[in-house]
C-alpha cells in the first residue's frame, strides 16, 4: 500500500511538472499603439525602453492596428483603441476583459475614463490618454475668453480657423451641437444641430475651413484669427502665441456644455491565453503606467500637451509648463463622460 501510494504521489509530480512545461515560454510579444498619437515611434521607444528593464527576455514586436478600418487584430496580442469603437470591438469579441484588481494604480486613473471602458459590470482595458474638441483662443481677446457657448461670439464674423467643411471634423461638431442641444452626452438621434453649424461656419476664417488640425494650429499661430477649434495636443505646434493662448471647453449650442471627451485604450486580444495573458496584462500596465506617460508627454524640451487618464503625471508637468494645470482642471472634472457612439 506505501509502494502504490508512493507511486500515485510520484506520477502526480510528473502530471503536474508536465503541465507546467507544457505551456511554451514566451519570447515575444506583439503590440500596436494607437496610431494617431502626435509620434507614436516616440511613444514605442519609451515603452521597450521601460520594457527591456522590467521583462529584457521577452522582446515587444511593433505591429498596426487601426481600430476604426482595420477589422479583427489578427497575430497582435495588445492592442490600443479608441473608445468610441467599444461596443463594436466588443460585440465583435476582439478582445476581452481584464479584472479590475489587475490594473495598477487603478484609483490614479479617473473614475469616468473606467465607465467609459466598462460594459456589464467588466472593464475592457486600461485608459490611457483622453481628447476632445476644445476651444483654443488669444486671451488677450476677452470676449473668447469670457465665452461659454458660441452663440455668446454672435457677430464676431471669421474669428476661428475651423476645419468645419472636412467631414470628418464635420461629422464630430454636428455630434456635439446635438449633445450640448439635448443635454445627452452620447445622442442617438440627429436634429437640433443646424443653427450651431451655421454659426460655426460664420465664426470660421474662409481661407482656412479645409486646413488639416496641423495647419489650423500653425495657421493661428502665425497671427491668423483669434483662436481654433482643436484636440489639447495640437498646441505643441506653437510658439508665437504660446503665452498668451488659452484653452476651455464651451458650448456647441446656446446651452449648458455637455462635457464629452474622446478615449484611447490598452487592451488584451482574446486570443491570448496562460502565461502570456500575464505578460500581456504586465505590458498593458507598462504603456498605461505614470512614468512612461509623463516622459511621453515632454519630447526634446517641448511639452506635448496630452491629455491623460491617468491623475499622478499632471503633478510633474504642470510644475514645468504652466498649461498642463488647464489640462489637468479639463480631465479631472466630473462632469466629463467617454465619447461612446462615432
Amino acid at each position: 500500500m506505501v509502494k502504490k501510494g508512493l507511486l500515485a504521489i510520484f506520477l502526480l509530480i510528473m502530471l503536474l511538472c508536465v503541465a507546467g512545461c507544457s505551456e511554451k515560454q514566451i519570447d515575444t510579444i506583439t503590440y500596436a499603439v494607437y496610431p494617431y498619437l502626435p509620434d507614436a515611434e516616440y511613444y514605442q521607444e519609451i515603452i521597450e525602453k521601460r520594457w527591456a528593464e522590467i521583462e529584457p527576455d521577452i522582446k515587444l514586436i511593433r505591429a498596426e492596428w487601426d481600430c476604426y478600418t482595420a477589422g479583427s487584430p489578427d497575430g497582435i496580442d495588445v492592442v490600443m483603441y479608441d473608445a468610441v469603437m467599444r461596443d463594436k470591438i466588443v460585440d465583435s469579441g476582439w478582445i476581452k476583459p481584464i479584472e479590475r484588481n489587475e490594473v495598477q494604480k487603478i484609483d490614479d486613473i479617473y473614475p469616468f475614463a473606467l465607465d467609459g471602458l466598462t460594459v456589464d459590470d467588466r472593464l475592457y482595458g486600461i485608459p490611457v490618454f483622453l481628447c476632445g474638441n476644445f476651444l483654443i483662443y488669444d486671451q488677450d481677446y476677452e470676449t473668447l475668453a469670457m465665452a461659454e457657448h458660441f452663440s455668446d461670439m454672435k457677430g464676431m464674423s471669421e474669428i476661428l480657423i475651423i476645419n468645419s467643411e472636412i467631414p470628418d471634423n464635420q461629422s464630430q461638431y454636428r455630434i456635439e451641437a446635438i449633445a450640448d442641444s439635448i443635454g445627452e452626452a452620447n445622442p442617438t438621434i440627429d436634429e437640433g444641430w443646424e443653427n450651431s453649424m451655421h454659426l460655426i461656419d460664420q465664426l470660421a476664417i474662409k481661407d482656412h475651413r479645409l486646413d488639416d488640425n496641423i495647419q489650423v494650429a500653425k495657421a493661428y499661430d502665425s497671427g491668423v484669427g483669434l483662436g481654433y477649434i482643436g484636440f489639447s495636443e495640437s498646441m505643441r505646434f506653437l510658439t508665437n502665441r504660446a503665452d498668451r493662448t488659452g484653452i476651455k471647453s464651451v458650448s456647441f449650442s446656446d446651452r449648458e456644455n455637455t462635457l464629452r471627451l474622446y478615449e484611447d485604450a490598452v487592451a488584451v486580444t482574446s486570443g491570448v491565453k496562460g502565461q502570456k495573458y500575464e505578460k500581456c496584462l504586465e505590458l498593458m500596465n507598462v504603456i498605461s503606467e505614470e512614468t512612461v506617460l509623463t516622459k511621453l508627454s515632454v519630447q526634446e524640451g517641448i511639452p506635448q500637451y496630452l491629455m491623460l487618464a491617468r491623475k499622478t503625471p499632471y503633478q510633474n508637468l504642470k510644475e514645468q509648463f504652466q498649461m498642463y494645470t488647464k489640462l489637468e482642471e479639463l480631465a479631472g472634472d466630473e462632469k466629463n463622460h467617454i465619447i461612446l457612439t462615432p
